[in-house]
């Protein structure tokens, strides 16, 4: 068995000789980038982009200051401030403690609607056409602070979001203290009017602490989804006829299959397929984030949750707010969270198995702006996607490059995306057969691998030989791991010891061989650069599902590292009347049938010498030649394409 094995782990190895590596793959958010960012003098809170013309723009809210400040983000790497406003001053009559922060357009010119949570409890709305010379066209209270007001529903206004119905423009606006929403029509933005508000526990509102909002189409009706954080809860609401809003479907934490609701926060909704989702993020207590399907309003479906410090999440302590965004084919969200001062980034491509791809946190990587990280909205320069962050107390704003292109697996081995991780940081790599990757993050979809049964398959690990830090000790690499990898321990997997020269095989029946060993050998494109590596080889006794591969690794000084790649790799089966003569020739003891009987762990597998011995004289009426022998001229002769030929020789040429 140990001669078989040497065998197949000899021939994979050496078909890798004749195959030249592809370029190393990197999903594109999967090393978020700061570019730049800029103090605005006190805690800012909310924030929301717009653009004018050829530039872009980003409005502000400073809740200590009382101010709305406007910034020029056209250039991410050169920020600039054009224009500030605070309450009191210039006609800005309701900007005492803002927060929420939403903009649109009317015609040609382009408006901003704040909320001020302090003393105000109303609305300001702003005329940004003009960014640099911003000005107050209206402003709304709260009718519990004036008696006058038609406005009922703005007690300590939070959030916002904008929609349309028809010609006209509405907001709905969250009240937190007041665990109510109003629904306003700023069509005309001199001029703006209330036209419905709900209250907690009235007319089947659930609104106890509402926070979040966000607002989507179903066919012809639009809706809104509402985070309640005292109630630990969400509700759909039909804002179809915005004078009659109507409650719908809620989803409640810890029933019907929803983990993390507990004092929900930020929400947004995307579409995926013919599907409709929301994604939430819990605050305190729940610290994770929730997908859920919203296609049917009446009837909200849990489909996927995860939680700070599991499966790579670990930027969601204090989960406050969320944006969804896309990067050519594929959907992500970015999640700002308070108290790991951080963003986190997540592929919610399939919304049923949620990865986490990247996460940054407040003095780390360039990051400087990220403490108590709360406001956030994503925008596009070019072919280039950004998020904006808002940071209470560092008391500025963050710029993030979200996407930062395919990283070449010939790049300068000193770059910055080469120190990422511990071990194979630093310019290295793991190479499943003939396409080499460059892990920059512990969690990265890849192109699956799809080889057959019987077909061998090295995954290689590949570090600079002179890398200290990098310097391997032991790996385990892991398969048949479908769907969420949480439990990957279960899969089928090898250890190998490189102080030991040694390896493990689980008891499984998935590997018909498996096999690990360690070389040095010289990198074909750096001159003078050697690279240490270990190559694990098996070949597949039976299919496996498109799998995870995880790699397990630890280094001289014990400190573990472990890499997870997604669809990594997919086994198939492979009749044997696909095989070529060649290939049943090699591996023709995996397909005889009185042999594949006898393939058991614990027996050696060693030809027969005496059946190369060729009959003198045969009876033709009935010869039955041995194995390794073929039936030629009447006679059993040395069939030279056999595997038991092409052992002897073998051994022969290697004593």
């Amino acid at each position: 068995m140990r001669r078989l094995r040497f065998f197949i782990l000899l021939f994979a190895a050496s078909s890798l000789l004749f195959q030249l590596p592809s370029g190393a793959f990197a999903a594109t958010p999967s090393d978020i980038t700061a570019t730049d960012t800029l103090d605005m003098g006190g805690n800012a809170y909310g924030v929301d982009t717009f653009t004018i013309g050829s530039s872009t723009y980003a409005i502000v809210s400073i809740y200590e200051t009382d101010t709305v400040r406007i910034i020029d983000i056209s250039d991410p790497t050169a920020i600039v401030t054009v224009d500030t406003e605070t309450d009191g001053a210039n006609g800005f009559t309701t900007l005492d403690g803002p927060q929420g922060v939403e903009t649109f357009t009317i015609g040609s010119s382009t408006y901003a609607i704040v909320a001020a949570t302090a003393d105000d409890s109303g609305l300001q709305i702003i005329d940004i056409s003009d960014p640099t010379n911003i000005v107050a066209v209206d402003a709304v209270n709260d009718d519990s602070i004036d008696e006058s007001s038609e406005f009922t529903g703005l007690g300590g206004a939070t959030e916002i979001d904008t929609f349309t119905i028809g010609s006209s423009t509405y907001a709905i606006v969250t009240a937190a203290t007041a665990s109510e929403i109003q629904i306003v029509d700023i069509s005309d933005p001199t001029d703006i009017s209330a036209t419905d508000a709900e209250h907690n526990n009235k007319n089947s509102f659930q609104l106890s602490g509402v926070y979040g909002v966000d607002t989507f189409v179903l066919g012809s009706s639009t809706y809104a989804i509402v985070t309640n954080w005292m109630g630990n809860n969400v509700q759909i609401i039909d804002i179809s006829d915005p004078s009659d809003i109507v409650a719908k479907g809620t989803a409640t934490n810890g029933v019907n299959g929803f983990t993390e609701l507990y004092n929900p926060y930020g929400v947004d909704t995307f579409t995926i397929g013919s599907s409709t989702y929301a994604i939430v993020v819990s605050n305190i207590g729940g610290d994770g984030i929730q997908i859920i399907d919203i296609s049917d309003v009446d009837n909200l479906v849990a489909v996927d949750a995860e939680t700070d410090g599991v499966n790579g999440f670990t930027m969601l302590f204090g989960g406050e707010n969320v944006k969804v965004f896309t990067i050519d084919s594929s959907t992500y969200a970015i999640v700002t969270a308070v108290y790991d001062d951080g963003v986190q980034i997540i592929d919610i491509s399939d919304p049923t198995d949620i990865v986490a791809v990247d996460a940054e946190t407040d003095g780390t990587n360039g990051f400087t702006m990220l403490d108590y990280a709360r406001g956030l909205d994503t925008f596009t320069i070019g072919s280039s996607t950004y998020a904006i962050v808002a940071s209470m107390s560092d008391a500025g704003i963050q710029i993030i490059e979200l996407n930062t292109g395919t990283t070449s697996s010939t790049a300068d081995e000193g770059s910055s995306t080469c120190t990422r991780l511990v071990i194979l940081g630093n310019c290295g790599t793991i190479a499943i057969n003939n396409d080499e990757y460059r892990i920059i993050h512990p969690w990265s979809t890849i192109p699956t691998t799809e080889v057959m049964v019987g077909e061998p398959v090295s995954i290689t690990l590949s570090t600079p030989h002179n890398y200290a830090a990098g310097k391997i000790n032991s790996v385990s690499v892991y398969t048949e791991i479908f769907g969420s990898p949480t439990n990957y321990e279960l899969g089928s997997h090898i250890d190998y010891s490189v102080t030991k020269s040694d390896y493990y095989v689980s008891e499984s029946e998935l590997f018909q061989v498996a096999e690990a060993t360690h070389r040095i050998v010289q990198d074909p494109d750096v001159k003078n650069l050697e690279m240490f590596e270990v190559v694990f080889t098996m070949v597949f006794a039976k299919p496996m599902d498109t799998s995870y591969i995880v790699v397990e690794t630890k280094n001289m000084h014990g400190i573990p590292e472990t890499i997870y790649l997604g669809n990594a790799l997919k086994v198939i089966e492979r009749p044997i009347e696909l095989l070529t003569f060649e290939e049943k020739s090699k591996f023709e003891i995996i397909y005889e049938p009185e042999l594949k009987a006898s393939l058991r762990p614990d027996m050696d597998i060693e030809p027969n010498m005496d059946m190369l011995a060729v009959d003198p004289e045969p009876v033709v009426s009935k010869v039955t030649c041995g194995n390794g022998t073929i039936l030629k001229d009447n006679l059993c002769v040395v069939n030279e394409m056999s595997f038991y030929f092409f052992i002897n020789q073998f051994m022969r040429l290697f004593g």
